[in-house]
Parts: C-alpha cells; sequence; structure tokens
C-alpha cells in the first residue's frame, strides 16, 4: 500500500495542463526551500570560517597567553626556563613592541615594530611560511627588517632597500632634541593573510629593539603558545599562581572576547534569519497542498468508496507536500555544499568580472573569504528545513482525510 500510497502521491505532484497552477506553486516553494538552505549552509560555512582564520592568525601572532612584566629591569631569561618547565607550554617568545613610524625617505606611516630574536621569528608560522618576497634568512643580519605586505606597497619598499624607523621619543644633542631614529635594510615582506597585521606590523631583531627603544636587557611581553589551547584555563592558573606578583598575564580569549561573542551573536541572528526563508517556502507548500486538495475532492471521494482508508489518504497527500520539501532541501544542499567549498573561486571571478572588491580586507580583517563546512551546521540545517517542510503537509492532509464522500459524490 505505500508503493501505491507514494505513486499516487507522485502522480498529483507531476505538472498536468489543468493543475498548472497547483504544479507552478510546488516549484515555487520547491525553489524557495532550496535557496534557503543553500544560503544557510553558505553563511554558516563561511562565519565557521571568518571565526577560525581570526583566530588561528591572533594566536599565531599573538600566541595563547601573554605575559606583561611589572618590572622591565627584571631577568626574563630566568623567567623564560621556568615557563618552559611547565607541562603543557610549547614555547614562550620574549618580543618588545612599540609604535614607531617607517620611512623610505619620501613617505611615512605608522607600523607596530616587534623586536624579536631571528630563531624565535622562524618558529612563528604565521610569519615564516608566508614570506611573498626576500628570505626570512637574511633577518638573522645586522639591521634587518621585515614587513606586512600591504605596509610595504603603502610605503614604496623595495627588499635590500632602506627603510628608516623613526621612534616617537626625543634624544637631547648639542642641537637640541632630535627624534631617535635608526636605518634598517628591508629583509623579507610577509603575507598573514590578515589585514590589520599586513598594513602594520614589522619585525626588527631583539637586540636591536633593545638598543632602539632604550630597553637594555628588557622586554615587553612573552608571548606564550601552548600544546593544548583547550587546556588553556588551567596553565593560566598555574602561571597566575607562579608569576602573579612580577607579571600581568592575559590569554587571547580575554583579550579578544567581545569581538568572539559579536561574530557568534552575528552567526545566531543569521541562522535565525536565514530558517524565515525556509519558513516562507514552507507555508507555499500549505497553500499548494489546500488547492490539491480541493482539486482532488472527486478522486479522494472515489477511493474513499472504493475502500481506501482515511489514514491512507492523509499519507498520499502527506506524501506529496513531503516531496517538495525533501526535494528542495537536497537540491539546497547541494548548491550550498558547491558553492561554500568553491567560495573562493566564485570570489575571485566576480571580483575579475566586476572590477572590485566583493570581499573587502580593510573592513573585515581578512584578506579572502574564509569557508569551514561543519557536519553539524549542515545536518541543522537539513533537519529544520526537513522538519518544517513535513510540518506544513499535516494540516492540508489531514484536511483531505476528513473529507465526506458522499457529500462531494452527491453535489459532483
Amino acid at each position: 500500500m505505500l508503493g501505491l500510497e507514494f505513486r499516487m502521491a507522485w502522480r498529483y505532484m507531476r505538472s498536468r495542463r489543468k493543475d498548472g497552477i497547483i504544479s507552478a506553486i510546488a516549484a515555487f516553494s520547491l525553489v524557495g526551500i532550496a535557496l534557503g538552505v543553500a544560503t544557510l549552509i553558505i553563511v554558516t560555512s563561511v562565519m565557521n570560517g571568518f571565526r577560525k582564520e581570526f583566530t588561528d592568525r591572533v594566536i599565531g601572532f599573538n600566541g595563547h597567553m601573554a605575559m606583561y612584566p611589572l618590572n622591565e629591569e627584571m631577568d626574563y631569561h630566568a623567567t623564560l626556563e621556568e615557563v618552559l618547565a611547565i607541562p603543557g607550554v610549547k614555547q614562550a617568545i620574549p618580543v618588545i613592541e612599540r609604535h614607531a613610524l617607517i620611512s623610505n625617505g619620501k613617505t611615512v606611516m605608522g607600523s607596530l615594530c616587534n623586536g624579536i630574536s631571528p630563531k624565535d621569528l622562524a618558529k612563528k608560522a604565521l610569519i615564516a611560511k608566508n614570506i611573498v618576497d626576500g628570505n626570512i634568512a637574511n633577518f638573522s643580519e645586522e639591521n634587518a627588517i621585515i614587513v606586512g605586505e600591504s605596509l610595504a606597497r603603502r610605503s614604496n619598499l623595495q627588499i635590500g632597500g632602506d627603510v628608516v624607523v623613526i621612534v616617537p621619543e626625543f634624544d637631547e644633542t648639542g642641537f637640541g632634541f632630535i627624534p631617535r631614529k635608526k636605518t634598517f635594510r628591508l629583509a623579507a615582506i610577509f603575507r598573514s593573510g590578515m589585514h590589520e597585521y599586513d598594513k602594520s606590523v614589522s619585525f626588527i631583531s631583539l637586540e636591536m629593539a633593545q638598543k632602539l627603544f632604550k630597553m637594555p636587557k628588557a622586554i615587553g611581553i612573552i608571548s606564550v603558545f601552548l600544546d593544548d589551547p583547550l587546556a588553556i584555563s588551567n596553565l593560566k592558573a598555574r602561571l597566575l599562581k607562579k608569576f602573579s606578583s612580577s607579571f600581568q598575564i592575559n590569554d587571547w580569549q580575554n583579550s579578544n572576547s567581545s569581538f568572539m561573542k559579536a561574530v557568534e551573536i552575528e552567526r545566531n541572528v543569521m541562522f535565525l534569519i536565514l530558517t524565515l526563508i525556509i519558513l516562507v517556502a514552507s507555508f507555499n507548500i500549505i497553500s499548494c497542498m489546500m488547492m490539491l486538495v480541493k482539486g482532488k475532492e472527486k478522486d479522494i471521494a472515489i477511493l474513499r468508496t472504493i475502500g481506501m482508508s482515511s489514514g491512507a489518504i492523509s499519507r498520499i497527500f502527506f506524501m506529496a507536500g513531503t516531496l517538495i520539501g525533501v526535494i528542495g532541501t537536497t537540491v539546497g544542499a547541494i548548491l550550498g555544499l558547491l558553492f561554500a567549498v568553491n567560495i573562493q573561486k566564485i570570489q575571485a571571478l566576480l571580483e575579475n568580472l566586476l572590477s572590485l572588491h566583493v570581499f573587502s580586507p580593510e573592513v573585515y580583517f581578512l584578506t579572502h573569504l574564509p569557508s569551514l563546512l561543519r557536519p553539524m551546521d549542515i545536518m541543522a540545517t537539513i533537519s529544520v528545513s526537513l522538519l518544517l517542510s513535513c510540518l506544513s503537509t499535516i494540516y492540508p492532509a489531514r484536511r483531505a482525510s476528513r473529507l465526506n464522500p458522499v457529500e462531494i459524490l452527491r453535489y459532483t
């Protein structure tokens, strides 16, 4: 019987001349569900990708935790050994961060100048593995500097050329107060994939930074990298217990908590809003099925007369409406997955065709449109779509099963 009921449901949904309006509404409902599912998958994958890319780049640049010394004259070498001895700590990198001006003799740009040793910079995969020009090995040479791609382009810097770093502090000389500055040679240019870093960050050796910023034998930050980022709470508690008197300790989650919460809220709100597209398409299914029931009253009466039960009638129209939801959800899921997987290629194609930036790095921090497909989100989208589609067919199906065949045949 189920096979017969399914064949009848499929026959009712096929386009026929006298039922053309019903088939058109069914087609619009199917398209609406497909677009809603595809859009929902694409948006959630982009939001997931954005969060992951942002998190990876922030952690790759700043570390999982940052330790700020309360006394700049303390011996940080002993602290580094103690931090590295704690189980779960992968790396501990001493850094000096100061704002400075970068100049090629003609233009001047602001920069966050980082003093770091060459061996520690080589451990930063975000920088070391994303050199687009020059060679990071040249950073070990005297007076070498590495800058971000956007900063190099805006300042018109060339590999091997002179780069003047001007510190916003003054030295007293016989001619008065003059700003402190030092000339470096550009060793390499990096592209981290995060526009905020690429347009403002530069690296010089830790030893040179201590001289330039007049911080002899001192540092500004110890960046701590962990083996397991999920264990950050336990390790932070251990570090606070041991170094709270000499260091202010912060982790990346606290530093970027407002931003990460905003991304999560936006993701949830977008999921809710885009689910309304599927809900609207589901209402179209109700309209379609109600019209179908009205147009098939005579058929229903005949089927009931020859012995078909009201439950079978209900299942026929339930299957007919569910077919729209199942096909629409399947088509939408396939389109959404294909779009999400190839989203960067589609971005490049649109930018070439329209000659504009579809995804501006100045606005969205990242230099490309990220995408990350999570099976749980895909399953949630498909489940919501199928659930709404099934719910929308219950009332028309029950209405069809309650029709009185005697009354229908009497006035036919």
